[in-house]
């Protein structure tokens, strides 16, 4: 343990007098040179300037030229945005006929369902018409029977022939 804290000691302390006595070297700052600008006669303005109107000259054929592409570009880009406006009118066109088809097969649909349901709630009602008849004929084939069985449980024969009869006739239909 003293060996540790003697290591991170003399560590700390050589890193901290090295930070002492090292410092970055300064960067040399450049010195603005004046330059002497030579004297130019009135011949070499004029040359000079025909020059540059030779150079502006051939600046502004380059920019007819490319106004004249651009203007092409332009007609090209308005055909292009005309038969784009054309598309999307038929494309808008048809995504109308296809939102009323859409409601009218919805229509369609939702009266059949009606229809469906109707019908459904028809034929439960005629089922459980048939099970009570089909009970009523039970509790009548019971009460034939009921002399077979002895004076408790014969009540309990008309009821099971209704409940056996009634539960045939909803299970099968």
């Amino acid at each position: 343990m003293k060996k540790l804290l003697l290591v991170l000691f003399l560590f700390g302390f050589a890193t901290t007098s090295f930070g002492q006595f090292w410092k970055p070297k300064p960067k040399p700052t450049p010195i603005p040179v004046r330059v002497a600008e030579p004297v130019q006669s009135p011949m070499n303005n004029l040359q000079e300037a025909r020059k540059i109107i030779k150079e502006l000259n051939s600046e502004l054929a380059l920019a007819k030229s490319e106004n004249a592409k651009l203007k092409t570009n332009l007609v090209n880009a308005s055909k292009n945005v005309a038969e784009a406006e054309k598309n999307v009118a038929m494309v808008q066109k048809q995504a109308d006929m296809l939102k009323e088809w859409g409601i009218q097969k919805q229509k369609e649909a939702f009266e059949w369902l009606e229809k469906y349901t109707n019908a459904v709630k028809r034929y439960h009602r005629l089922k459980w018409i048939a099970a009570i008849i089909a009970a009523a004929g039970g509790v009548l084939l019971g009460l034939q029977f009921m002399a077979f069985a002895p004076p408790p449980y014969n009540l309990f024969i008309p009821i099971g022939g209704a409940g056996l009869f009634g539960a045939l006739v909803w299970f099968f239909l």
